[in-house]
C-alpha cells in the first residue's frame, strides 16, 4: 500500500493512508519552510514582480507515476509552483507574474538551494539613422565568422557600425548582459530614416533591471549619428508586436537620368498611384523566396531640382515624395529592377531611371503610442 504525507495526501484527494515519510516525496515538503525562506532572500530589493522555477529529484518524480496508478491527483511540480507563489507572495509582497518578471527565483528541491537572477529587460524606442553606411544589425564577417581577417580589416564585420551596436552598447553600459535589437524592418546601409522607426531592445542577464532610459538617451544621441526618441521599458510580448508589425511609409527620393529631365516629368508624376507587381529584387534574391509581390505605391509630390556634384557640375533631378505599402521596394520601383517591377517610375516616364538618394521621412505607426506604458 503507498502511504503518503499530508501534503502528498491533498494532492490526491486524501485516498491514500497518511504516513511518514511519505512514498513520494519522502518527506520533502515538510522542509517547504526551511526553502522559502531562503528564496525570499535570494530576491532582489528592485523587483517587483518575479517568476518561478522548481527543479523536482528525478525519483521524486517517478514515485508520483505509481500513485497515479490507483487514483487521479494534481501534478507535484504544479503544485509545488502554486504553493511556493503565493506563499513567497505574502513574505516578498512582490507579485507573481510568470510571463513577464522583473527576476526569476530558482528553486532546488534536490539540494534544497534557491537563487535569484534578473529576467531580460526589454526597452521599445524609435531611432533615427542620421548618417549613411550604418547597417541595422551587426553584420559579422562570413570569411572569419567574426573572429578578424584580412577581409575585414581584423574587426570580425562587414560594417564598422550597426545601429543594433550603437544603441545595445549604449544601454548595456547601465544594464550590463546582452542585447538583441528587434526593429520593424530595415532600411538599406545608404539611407537615411528621419521618421523613427520602432524597435525593442533585448536585453539578457541585466545586472540592472532599471536603468536611466532619459541620460541614455541623451548620451546616444548627442553622438550625431542614431537619435533614440520614447525609450520606454516594455513587457517582452512588445517584441513580438513590433518585429511582426508592418507600417505604410513615406520616401523621399533623389531621381536621376540620363535623359533629360523635365518639369513636364515631374508633373506627370503627380498621376503615378498603382498596385505594383514586384517580383524579389536580383540584390536579395540569394536570401528571399522569389516570388511577385503586390504593394501601392503613389506619389504625393514631386519637383524638379538643380542638382550639383562635388566637381561642381550641375544636373537636374526629380525629388519626389513616395507614398508606399510596407514591405515596397523603392529603389526598383524608381529604376525597374530589369522588369522585375511593373510599373516603375522608369517605364512610366518611358526614360531609363535611377535613385541617387533615398530618406525615409514618415511611418505610419501612431497606434503604437496607444499600446505603451
Amino acid at each position: 500500500m503507498i502511504n503518503l504525507c499530508a501534503h502528498c495526501n491533498a494532492r490526491f484527494g486524501g485516498k491514500f493512508p497518511k504516513g511518514e515519510p511519505c512514498h513520494i516525496c519522502g518527506g520533502l515538503l515538510g522542509k517547504l519552510p526551511e526553502i522559502l525562506g531562503k528564496a525570499a532572500s535570494a530576491m532582489d530589493a528592485k523587483w517587483k514582480t518575479f517568476a518561478l522555477s522548481t527543479s523536482i529529484p528525478k525519483e521524486v518524480l517517478s514515485r508520483e507515476e505509481e500513485a497515479w496508478d490507483y487514483s487521479d491527483g494534481e501534478c507535484i511540480k504544479s503544485a509545488l509552483n502554486a504553493f511556493l507563489s503565493k506563499e513567497l507572495e505574502k513574505k516578498s509582497g512582490k507579485t507573481y507574474s510568470p510571463m513577464d518578471a522583473d527576476g526569476r527565483i530558482s528553486i532546488n528541491l534536490e539540494t534544497l538551494e534557491a537563487s535569484g537572477s534578473n529576467e531580460p529587460v526589454f526597452f521599445f524606442g524609435r531611432y533615427k539613422k542620421l548618417i549613411r553606411g550604418i547597417c541595422q544589425s551587426r553584420w559579422v564577417c562570413l570569411s572569419c565568422n567574426g573572429r578578424g581577417c584580412k577581409k575585414c580589416g581584423g574587426t570580425g564585420k562587414i560594417y564598422e557600425e550597426s545601429i543594433e551596436e550603437l544603441i545595445g552598447d549604449a544601454v548595456v553600459s547601465e544594464t550590463g548582459g546582452k542585447y538583441t535589437l528587434h526593429a520593424s524592418g530595415r532600411e538599406d546601409v545608404d539611407v537615411l530614416n528621419f521618421a523613427g522607426r520602432p524597435f525593442v531592445l533585448e536585453v539578457k542577464n541585466p545586472s540592472n533591471i532599471s536603468p536611466n532610459l532619459p541620460a541614455i538617451a541623451e548620451k546616444l544621441n548627442s553622438e550625431k549619428k542614431v537619435e533614440v526618441a520614447s525609450l520606454t521599458k516594455v513587457p517582452s510580448g512588445f517584441v513580438k508586436l513590433v518585429s511582426d508589425s508592418h507600417f505604410p511609409k513615406t520616401y523621399r527620393a533623389w531621381i536621376e537620368s540620363d535623359s533629360p529631365l523635365t518639369r513636364e516629368d515631374a508633373q506627370k508624376l503627380l498621376s503615378f498611384d498603382f498596385v505594383l507587381a514586384q517580383r524579389t529584387p536580383e540584390r536579395v534574391a540569394h536570401r528571399r523566396a522569389d516570388k511577385i509581390r503586390e504593394r501601392r505605391a503613389r506619389i504625393v509630390s514631386a519637383t524638379l531640382e538643380e542638382k550639383e556634384s562635388n566637381a561642381g557640375a550641375k544636373s537636374l533631378a526629380i525629388v519626389a515624395d513616395i507614398h508606399a505599402d510596407a514591405g515596397t521596394y523603392i529603389k526598383e520601383l524608381i529604376h525597374s529592377d530589369s522588369g522585375r517591377t511593373k510599373p516603375s517610375i522608369s517605364s512610366f516616364l518611358e526614360k531609363q531611371c535611377r535613385c541617387a538618394r533615398l530618406d525615409v521621412i514618415g511611418i505610419e505607426d501612431d497606434f503604437l503610442n496607444l499600446l505603451l506604458p
